[in-house]
């Protein structure tokens, strides 16, 4: 069985690469949470990838993970890119990609993102005045002969404390904007993560 209708959820995709989404709300499931609330383990159970554990390679950019069954293959195989909505010129987000990986490990794919923080001109250390977060997306293609499809959005963690020579008050609205225009789009379907040591009656966004 499968989650959704295959030819609905691959036409969806390809508007999202076209970032038609800008313009037109599009069905989507966003995974939401405070920093270090847990999103990246309930995003490891979901995708079956081991997701970096080092601190400064956390979530600062929306992460699209896309789920697409082929019984054509006798494994899953991995291919990535970057969707740029910026729109500046200046930017060559467009040039990285990666293409048919068949195993991404924890270490694998620490230096994928660090390759991805690059090419979106995002910080990789406290000296070199870079931004933190980005409002471009990383999109992951996962196709499998046993893969449900589906698709799932990752997200900045939610955060309201600044740490100096990291982010700043401007980071903080500027990822609370981001969230905030994936939970009103009518069609999202928000999937909220709380930590269990957590009182979910005294959490407040």
């Amino acid at each position: 069985m499968v989650v959704a209708e295959p030819a609905l959820l691959e036409k969806i995709d390809k508007l999202f690469a076209c970032n038609v989404g800008e313009y037109i709300n599009l069905p989507q499931l966003v995974v939401v949470g405070d920093q270090s609330s847990g999103k990246s383990s309930v995003l490891e159970g979901l995708t079956k990838l081991k997701f970096p554990r080092n601190s400064g390679l956390c979530t600062r950019f929306a992460t699209q993970i896309i789920f697409r069954r082929d019984p054509s293959l006798k494994i899953r195989k991995i291919s990535g890119s970057i969707i740029s909505t910026t729109r500046n010129e200046g930017k060559e987000t467009s040039s990285w990609c990666i293409f048919d990986i068949e195993i991404l490990n924890e270490r694998e794919f620490e230096n994928m993102m660090t390759e991805v923080h690059i090419a979106m001109g995002l910080s990789t250390s406290a000296e070199d005045n870079l931004p933190t977060f980005s409002s471009d997306v990383l999109r992951l293609e996962i196709h499998g002969p046993c893969e449900n499809h589906l698709s799932v959005i990752d997200v900045p963690g939610i955060f309201k404390t600044t740490t100096p020579g990291l982010t700043s008050k401007s980071d903080i609205d500027l990822v609370r904007d981001m969230v905030l225009g994936y939970m009103r789009n009518t069609r999202s379907i928000m999937l909220a993560v709380v930590p269990a040591n957590v009182d979910i009656a005294r959490k407040r966004s």
